[in-house]
């Protein structure tokens, strides 16, 4: 009876937002079975831990879509390890024989005195996630596995993306425990060669009844995210997507890293994904005009002029390279990076012996001299800053980049301007402002971007041309209009001042956000920066906000090997965490921070806490969650083991702890 109640309350809570409550409340309640004292079996699977709540019925059917159990065909029943073999907050590969000629593995970890098996490997770019953290659910979310390379997270109990880069879940089994032995019911095609399936959330398709429209203003990562946050989130209105590009949204973060990439291999859903469910995508239109009191998006395709009404519009549009503006600029053989067209010209005239000049110091013009340099030309960098990163990362970590670029044979000239560009039809050199000539049959400008804003009307914008938007990412004047990714300045709660991040993660995760607020979900943007990068070989990873003044930088490891870390402090306070070659602190500290835990920088400045003791605190988090639950199940009367006798069933979970900790997953925004 008491619960019923708690589930009618939360029921009423969420009736506009279309949450499966009763599905979560099945998952949550097979995902706290835990081994028994006596000997006694838990409940062997969801509708049975169901049916002791007295909910059976209420569950038929909805367990497949809670994604509990994320794979298709016959499943077999296998041994994964023993309760012993893993601590609480700690995770390990197994290995379960070979198909083809490869192992076939899942991943199994343990949380709060619960198991959770999944697939191995990132659904993004396939890192193995055992590199990365797996932690337990934080601030009432669920626990979660995070990739050591993008910061992609995914739900253990359901698969599914929680935060990051990544467009698709990954897979995860039934565990269960008998006696000592953990096992998992993986697909049997799996020894048979097959790969882990990856988990998309279940989709809403448009539905002829609704008659709102919401247009996205752009084809990037944004839109994309926020497309697809609106289809899973029940939204089945008219979904259009306007964009300048010929193609469909890809990963335009690889296109510094890989010059050679094409837009159809970096696609990110394929073309009948948008038919599928019903995401109208533009292409090539140019938006001239969004006007939010009006609510009209004003385009064109070619000559011909549309004007579309919308009901919610998210401003998603990128930003525009920058340009120099000196005498020269128009000669050939300049260009910027921003689309595949732009990245073929560049490699079709990068030829191995080609002398190229990249001008600006950003991670871009970093990213793209690296690339070069991979082809074989002769690569300078000219740079107003003194070392690379110095306006981001600070003289200390630049210094060891820029003997990094020495020892990779590029030339850095740091605190330099460009005066002109020198040629006739192409360029063919670069003068400095201190009269110094670099020959250049290539030059690729990367000093960042400009706000892609010149068609807002009516809306606020900043000193740069950024939309101002509130912590639900829309315009206060123009509550229906939102704005995500490098166009739009949010207030952060980080560092109490509004802030632009012109980051693929940022962009990805405030795309997500803003489709939960178009649907009137009062869900505020909070997210932890997450930055990376790779170059000649080395990888850096960046997380938060570093301060406006880098005046105290604590460095711990050999800066000068490139195998280091860096904290980035203020009032004692650690602002921002940048690693090299250093995985996974960086997504550690990045969880850390998300909890408000991280330690002091007095701690680190006198050694009382390095790396390994970051990592060591995350972990104690799930041994704390558990010993925070047993306490409460002992308040409320129950076992230790979150059981007690019943009538249908010898074993069932806490009602009580199974709605907290959904409602507080789910519903905190409210």
């Amino acid at each position: 009876s008491s619960l019923r109640k708690q589930l009618c309350a939360v029921s009423s809570r969420v009736a506009a937002r279309s949450v499966p409550v009763v599905s979560v409340l099945a998952t949550r309640a097979a995902s706290h079975r835990r081994p028994l004292a006596g000997g006694r079996k838990p409940a062997a699977n969801t509708a049975a831990a169901a049916g002791s709540l007295g909910l059976a019925a209420l569950l038929a059917g909805t367990a497949a879509a809670t994604g509990t159990v994320a794979c298709s065909g016959k499943t077999r029943r296998v041994e994964v390890c023993k309760v012993g073999d893993l601590d609480d907050g700690s995770m390990k590969e197994i290995n379960l024989g070979e198909a083809n000629g490869k192992q076939v593995a899942v991943l199994v970890h343990r949380h709060a005195g619960n198991f959770y098996t999944t697939s191995p490997a990132c659904s993004h770019y396939g890192a193995p996630l055992k590199k990365g953290v797996s932690t337990a659910g934080g601030k009432g979310g669920p626990p979660t596995v995070t990739c050591p390379l993008h910061d992609a997270a995914f739900d253990l109990i359901t698969g599914q993306v929680v935060r990051g880069p990544s467009i698709d879940g990954i897979a995860v089994y039934k565990t269960t425990v008998s006696g000592d032995t953990v096992y998992a019911e993986v697909p049997v095609n799996l020894f048979e060669g097959s790969k882990h399936e990856r988990v998309m959330k279940q989709m809403a398709k448009r539905d002829n009844k609704d008659s709102r429209t919401f247009a996205l203003v752009g084809g990037g990562a944004a839109s994309l995210a926020a497309a697809e946050t609106l289809r899973q989130e029940g939204f089945g209105g008219r979904i259009v997507m306007l964009t300048k590009e010929p193609h469909l949204p890809y990963d335009r973060v690889m296109l510094s890293k890989n010059i050679e990439a094409t837009a159809s291999s970096l696609q990110l859903r394929p073309d009948d994904f948008f038919e599928k469910y019903d995401i109208e995508v533009v292409r090539e239109a140019t938006v001239t005009k969004v006007n939010g009191k009006e609510s009209e998006v004003t385009y064109t395709v070619g000559e011909e002029a549309t004007t579309l009404k919308f009901d919610r519009v998210l401003v998603a549009t990128g930003g525009t390279p920058r340009k120099l503006f000196c005498p020269g600029a128009d000669l050939g053989g300049i260009h910027t990076l921003r689309t595949p067209e732009d990245a073929a010209l560049i490699a079709s005239r990068a030829k191995k012996g080609q002398k190229v000049v990249v001008v600006g110091g950003s991670f871009i013009g970093m990213e793209i001299a690296s690339s070069m340099k991979k082809k074989g030309c002769d690569v300078s960098v000219v740079a107003m800053e003194s070392v690379p990163f110095e306006r981001v990362l600070g003289k200390k970590v630049g210094a060891s980049f820029a003997r990094l670029l020495q020892k990779e044979g590029v030339d850095w000239y740091g605190t330099a301007q460009v005066r002109l560009f020198r040629g006739n039809s192409d360029v063919n050199g670069v003068e400095l402002e201190d009269g110094e000539v670099l020959p250049a049959d290539l030059v690729v400008i990367g000093a960042g971007v400009l706000p892609n804003t010149r068609f807002m009307q009516q809306v606020p914008l900043d000193k740069n041309g950024a939309i101002c938007v509130t912590p639900l990412l829309n315009v206060e004047s123009s509550p229906n209009v939102f704005a995500a990714g490098d166009v739009c300045t949010y207030p952060s709660m980080q560092v109490g001042q509004r802030v632009r991040i012109e980051h693929w993660d940022v962009a990805t995760q405030q795309g997500r956000i803003a489709a939960r607020n178009m649907l009137g979900q009062f869900v505020p943007f909070t997210t932890v920066p997450f930055f990376w990068s790779g170059l000649y070989g080395k990888s850096l990873r960046f997380v938060g906000h570093a301060p406006e003044v880098l005046d105290r930088v604590i460095i711990e490891g050999d800066a000068s090997g490139l195998s280091f870390i860096s904290y980035y402090t203020e009032n004692n306070e650690i602002r921002a965490v940048a690693t090299v070659n250093q995985d996974p602190v960086a997504v550690a500290c990045a969880e850390l921070m998300r909890r408000d835990q991280m330690p002091k920088a007095s701690e680190i400045l006198i050694g009382a806490v390095n790396a390994d003791v970051i990592l060591q605190r995350l972990k104690a988090l799930s041994a704390k969650k558990e010993k925070e639950e047993a306490e409460a199940e002992a308040k409320a009367g129950l076992c230790l083991h979150g059981s007690f006798p019943s009538p249908l069933s010898p074993t069932r979970p806490d009602p009580n702890m199974l709605v907290e900790d959904m409602t507080q997953q789910h519903l905190s925004p409210l």
